[in-house]
């Protein structure tokens, strides 16, 4: 006979009923949509993994993200006029000008999420 596992939830323990899958290797803007659907969209997440499908949603929407995260970084680039110019010119002054850009494209991806 097979040996039934159980789970600690509190004070009670609940028999594990499949082998639970492993999150995929997901940047952080993976971790973070997690969140996001842990936190605001519980029924949505419950629901994915329930039907097995929590780790494509997860893989799809981490891929798309940083896609997205990619295109506005070159965009604000390009419009802030940060190129290798400017880098060899004045290197502290580009630094600069791309953590800027950086923090503005996360402030946007997050804010979209929500």
């Amino acid at each position: 006979m097979k040996e039934m596992k159980y789970q600690q939830v509190g004070d009670y323990e609940f028999p594990v009923l499949k082998g639970e899958e492993s999150l995929p290797k997901l940047t952080r803007f993976g971790r973070i949509y997690l969140k996001h659907l842990k936190e605001n969209y519980k029924v949505h997440y419950l629901a994915l993994l329930a039907e097995n499908k929590l780790n494509d949603e997860l893989l799809s929407m981490d891929k798309q993200i940083n896609d997205r995260y990619d295109v506005l970084l070159k965009q604000l680039m390009e419009k802030r006029n940060i190129n290798e110019e400017l880098k060899e010119n004045d290197q502290m002054k580009w630094v600069q000008e791309i953590n800027n850009i950086k923090n503005i494209v996360e402030k946007i991806i997050i804010k979209d999420l929500g």
